[in-house]
């Protein structure tokens, strides 16, 4: 397994291409090298594949140690396929390193270097920074930046993320090399909070690292146009189960046993390989 880093881009309107175009070019700027985009689509014909390697094409022209993969959802269930995208680009993995990124958002050139850099100094599976939010309203032909806020959710370290997660999609990476093969799956229903599941399962197994979370290392894009699924104002959108979704969360958090090491560095005083994610933040919350 070599230091590739795979990004794992979700890309599911080939109208937007524009905003895939800068997404890309934010990874192509990246000073980590060898880099490979998985590019995970959603039920795209032959034709729009064809039209988005052509888009794609003067960005990773000429680039030494980048490369392309395109994988196609082509199922007709689930509808939204958010959940299933990133499953199918963890199925397709071939680096050591991996990360998600939406075709929306971007990344800062020091992000992938900084964060391989503190696995490796920290023997972590998993390590953590911050992104930008960007506020941006929406125009035909362009996007204007309203405002910017540093850190987008409160958070410090791995408690805080057992209780609530404050980590946005594209401010972590993971090393396959340290984390069980077995946690790399989304459920692929899951239409809100689908990297959180998955954030939970891992970070109750392996190490992980939260030493980089005041430095930012890209940009989170709330649109004015609705099409975030989380809405610019923070308002809840229609469609959305969010108290089913609270449920499936809290139940994952019963139902997955945390590693006596992971425990210990928490603090627990008497680590119990029988201890739950629950069960270590209650007993946490009754020592404090």
């Amino acid at each position: 397994m070599t230091d590739e880093m795979d990004t794992i881009i979700r890309f599911h309107d080939s109208r937007r291409l524009p905003e895939l175009c800068r997404c890309v070019f934010s990874v192509v700027g990246q000073s980590h090298r060898p880099l490979r985009i998985v590019l995970a689509v959603q039920r795209f014909s032959e034709q729009e594949i064809k039209d988005t390697k052509a888009a794609l094409a003067p960005i990773l022209h000429g680039e030494d140690g980048v490369s392309l993969a395109v994988v196609n959802w082509q199922h007709a269930e689930p509808v939204d396929a958010r959940s299933a995208l990133l499953d199918m680009g963890i199925k397709n993995l071939e680096g050591r390193y991996f990360a998600f990124l939406d075709y929306d958002d971007v990344l800062y050139p020091e992000a992938y270097q900084l964060l391989i850099s503190q696995m490796k100094q920290t023997q972590s599976g998993i390590a953590f920074a911050s992104v930008r939010l960007m506020n941006l309203d929406v125009y035909p032909t362009y996007f204007y930046a309203r405002n910017v806020v540093d850190r987008v959710f409160s958070g410090t370290g791995l408690l805080d993320l057992f209780r609530n997660n404050f980590c946005p999609l594209h401010s972590y990476a993971m090393d396959r090399s340290l984390v069980p093969a077995d946690t790399l799956s989304l459920e692929t229903s899951n239409t809100l909070e689908e990297d959180y599941d998955l954030l939970l399962r891992i970070c109750a197994q392996v190490k992980s690292d939260f030493n980089l979370l005041k430095h930012p290392i890209g940009d989170y894009n709330f649109k004015t146009d609705g099409s975030n699924t989380i809405s610019a104002t923070g308002g809840r959108k229609p469609g959305i189960k969010y108290e089913e979704i609270k449920a499936a969360i809290e139940l994952r958090r019963r139902m997955t046993l945390v590693a006596i090491a992971v425990q210990e560095s928490l603090g627990i005083k008497k680590p119990d390989a029988s201890l739950s994610i629950r069960d270590v933040v209650d007993a946490l919350a009754d020592a404090a």
